[in-house]
């Protein structure tokens, strides 16, 4: 009997010490203990990494204001504010898995400065100056754009156009927020090589560590559970596009070998009358803007001016309207 109790034990031990290893492995956020102007060699030893490095320099030294809301769940979260022309929309970006904004938006956040938006850049849950320890790939971090809109209304009013943007699990996180009741201040979303689904990114990651898939993926949706709290198949991006009422442009680089092309387009097959979406050959994760900058600056610019023009249409008649 005593010798069954201690094989019994020793089973729940184990099970919750992988079940743990997993949740760290996978969930818990490490960026507190680095540097937010550094990253991996994914990031930095690519053909165009000496100009990002001086990009994030340029970013990180450029004068912002530091701003806070609530997340659903009581967290404190941090951004940074810059501000742009009065008259411009609010650009509202959400950075990468285990990312920084100034890291992940060094480039393309210092061009929307250029063209006078307001830009806001988040640190997401877990990460930097934002409270939590949980990274839940979207699943949570959608309601805390959410907070970020509410924010927004609170500080420069409701009739404030917004545009979102996320990178990576950015990407994932603002399209899993489209199928939410958005405010008609959310004029568009832009996605840089998102995923569908924390399922699909998790299993195809642990294919590149040589881990079985099928064997990890029980303990990693487990851990979720069990230590982080939250479910981990609760929605996809291609749930949520179905659902929106927003505009949404996806810019994927053909070269991602992290976030295979194939998941943005199920995200852009689930609702291709609202997904508009380019590919630039051969750029790496999240690179695209460095490996062909006048397209992507083009495509982007296009697609904002394109919906700035609505919104200032709409003003227009509002105003001959009244005139009459």
């Amino acid at each position: 009997m005593v010798v069954a109790i201690i094989i019994l034990l020793i089973l729940v031990i184990a099970v919750f010490g992988g079940l743990y290893w997993s949740y760290h492995k996978t969930f818990y956020s490490t960026t507190k203990d680095m540097d937010e102007t550094d990253g991996p060699a994914v990031i930095m030893k690519h053909p165009y990494s000496a100009v990002a490095r001086e990009n994030i320099k340029k970013l990180a030294d450029t004068p912002c204001q530091f701003v806070h809301t609530r997340s659903f769940d009581g967290l404190r979260l941090s951004g940074r504010y810059y501000e742009g022309r009065e008259d411009m929309p609010l650009c509202i970006c959400f950075h990468g898995y285990r990312g920084s904004a100034l890291r992940d938006f060094s480039a393309c956040g210092l061009f929307l400065m250029r063209e006078g938006y307001n830009v806001l850049l988040i640190d997401e849950r877990a990460h930097w100056r934002s409270q939590g320890h949980t990274i839940s790939f979207g699943i949570n971090e959608r309601f805390d754009v959410m907070s970020w809109l509410r924010f927004a209304e609170r500080r420069f009013g409701a009739d404030k156009p917004v545009n979102l943007f996320g990178i990576s699990m950015g990407g994932g996180t603002v399209l899993m927020a489209s199928g939410q009741n958005l405010p008609e201040s959310v004029k568009c979303i832009v996605a840089d090589c998102p995923f569908n689904s924390p399922k699909d990114i998790i299993k195809h990651v642990c294919r590149k560590v040589k881990l079985n898939p099928e064997l990890s993926w029980p303990l990693v949706w487990a851990a979720a559970h069990v230590y982080g709290h939250f479910d981990i198949n609760a929605t996809t991006a291609a749930e949520e596009v179905k659902k929106t009422t927003v505009p949404i442009l996806i810019i994927h680089g053909e070269g991602d070998n992290f976030v295979p092309m194939s998941m943005s387009e199920e995200v852009y097959d689930a609702n291709p009358e609202m997904i508009t979406r380019y590919t630039i050959p051969e750029a790496g994760h999240g690179l695209s803007y460095y490996y062909d900058t006048e397209r992507y600056e083009k495509i982007v610019l296009d697609f904002l001016h394109e919906h700035d023009r609505e919104e200032a249409g709409e003003t227009d008649d509002e105003k001959d309207d009244s005139a009459e």
